[in-house]
């Protein structure tokens, strides 16, 4: 009596079917993925034909026919890869997970920003972001902003940052220029999680006022021959690098930590309103390099550490 086991088929065509999709990936470079959400569905009607041969064949006396639990549980495994294949794809998650994998980080030049101040403009009021960010004062006219970002490269995709307007916004408004750094998108959250790094330099006009607002990131400071007066407001660390021949006092206001040259700093009085919600007390205290004509004032933040030659 001849027997007829239910599954062995499927599970041949599957093997063969699966070994020629591998030979024909690695020959012809194609992308296994696409061509297994594409064949899969080929597995279930092969058993269904299988099923139905079992149904048909089993009226006859002269046959006995029974199923192969290995080979069906088998092509049902194929079957769940590919309905698998097909919700990762179809969510998006598939093709985050491809960029990754083809992906690679980079250190990539910032687009460079350049403008002219001219006469009409007295004051630059920055909002440095959530990036660290260095601030210099210099002798031209211009205000320029350089520096890097990090950022996934992929063969086929574009630049993250292609102009100045995708990470920065720049407006003037009557004497005022005003500066402001974006938040930069979040590439392939699913395997490289986190923000972009973004490092800048920004260069103004050493006759201009500046306001910052740090809002709690680090800053640099390089006043150098500073000819006007700067102030910074809600920074994090705040390190400010001063020349032998820096003419410049510093004033911090509601700041926790003051460091610098030994006896460098003079603390004024300290108040019982000048504490945060933690309840450390803050610090007033003055720094002065030369005849001190020109003020940096600094306001609420964290630790301001002045640095000489």
């Amino acid at each position: 009596m001849r027997t007829w086991r239910v599954g062995t088929i499927s599970m041949g065509v599957s093997l063969v079917g699966l070994g020629m999709i591998l030979l024909i990936s690695q020959i012809a470079n194609m992308n296994m993925t696409t061509i297994l959400l594409s064949w899969w569905p080929l597995l279930f009607i092969i058993l269904g034909v299988e099923i139905l041969f079992y149904i048909y064949f089993s009226r006859k006396e002269s046959s006995f026919v029974k199923y192969d639990i290995l080979s069906i549980l088998f092509v049902g495994l194929l079957g769940t890869t590919g309905i698998i294949l097909i919700l990762l794809t179809s969510s998006g998650i598939m093709d985050q997970v491809r960029a990754a994998v083809q992906s690679e980080e980079k250190t990539v030049n910032l687009p460079g920003f350049n403008e002219k101040a001219g006469k009409d403009i007295h004051r630059v009021v920055l909002d440095s972001g959530s990036y660290p960010l260095t601030v210099e004062s210099g002798t031209d006219e211009e205000v320029s902003i350089f520096g890097t970002y990090d950022e996934l490269v992929t063969v086929d995709a574009e630049s993250l940052l292609k102009k100045t307007e995708d990470y920065l916004m720049v407006e003037r408004n009557g004497d005022t220029l005003y500066i402001s750094f974006k938040d930069l998108p979040v590439q392939n959250s699913l395997l490289v999680g986190g923000r972009t790094n973004l490092k800048a330099t920004l260069i103004i006009p050493a006759e201009l006022s500046l306001e910052i607002n740090g809002q709690s990131t680090d800053l640099v400071l390089k006043p150098r021959q500073l000819l006007s007066n700067w102030s910074v407001k809600d920074s994090g660390y705040l390190s400010v690098y001063l020349q032998e021949n820096s003419d410049i006092k510093i004033e911090a206001k509601g700041v926790e930590e003051l460091e610098g040259p030994e006896n460098s700093w003079k603390t004024t009085e300290i108040k019982e309103e000048d504490t945060n919600e933690e309840g450390t007390e803050k610090k007033n205290g003055t720094l002065k390099s030369g005849k001190g004509k020109h003020i940096l004032t600094v306001f609420d933040t964290y630790k301001v550490n002045v640095h000489y030659p």
